[in-house]
């Protein structure tokens, strides 16, 4: 019974190990052109996205995103999911978000989504500030929660750096919603401007 368990387990960490390689290579290349502790300063070039705005609380509005971007993907035969996906809270009052896509082909050669919802747009280079988190950031609480914990850092660099905050936290999910937390890696990120200045 024990090498029944071992087996079943070896196979569970295999397959979570596998399936964390594959989903890790849709997500787009990136400089990093800093690290300050947790925080890196990174550059992403430009990328074709699909979005679609979606009401309701973290999970909520993942789901729906999720869901919508998802039938997207599968209808137009692009990937059986639509990942990696980057959720931002474009208007904290009503609770609306923006879910995007990264699509793997230019915008010229992306197929027109059938539901109208569905946006498609050319995202421009983008130079953020970003750090990795482990875990689910689907709850509001835990959402806030790094938040608090990342924007004075964000703040600070800012000011050293000479640049601004464009956006809030923008969350960029990297796995599928199935995907067992305690192996989740996500990535935190606030778009800045460019600036100039030195580290003292």
């Amino acid at each position: 019974m024990l090498y029944l368990l071992l087996l079943i387990g070896g196979l569970i960490v295999g397959f979570i190990c596998h399936a964390r390689r594959h989903f890790t290579k849709l997500v787009p290349p990136c400089r990093v052109d800093e690290q300050h502790g947790p925080l890196q300063m990174r550059r992403y070039p430009k990328l074709t996205v699909a979005e679609v705005r979606v009401s309701g609380s973290t999970a909520l509005a993942l789901r729906t995103g999720t869901h919508l971007l998802n039938k997207y993907f599968r209808d137009e035969q692009i990937a059986r999911f639509a990942l990696p996906l980057l959720a931002e809270k474009v208007d904290a009052a009503d609770s609306i978000w923006t879910m995007s896509v990264v699509l793997p082909m230019p915008l010229e050669q992306a197929p027109a989504p059938k539901n109208k919802a569905i946006q498609l747009r050319e995202q421009p280079p983008t130079r953020v500030i970003a750090r990795l988190y482990h875990g689910s950031v689907s709850a509001d609480e835990r959402l806030a929660q790094q938040k608090a914990q990342m924007l004075p850092l964000v703040n600070d660099l800012c000011v050293k750096r000479g640049c601004q905050k464009l956006s809030t936290v923008v969350v960029m999910h990297r796995y599928p919603w199935w995907f067992p937390s305690l192996f989740r890696v996500s990535d935190l990120m606030v778009r800045v401007t460019d600036g100039e200045g030195s580290i003292a």
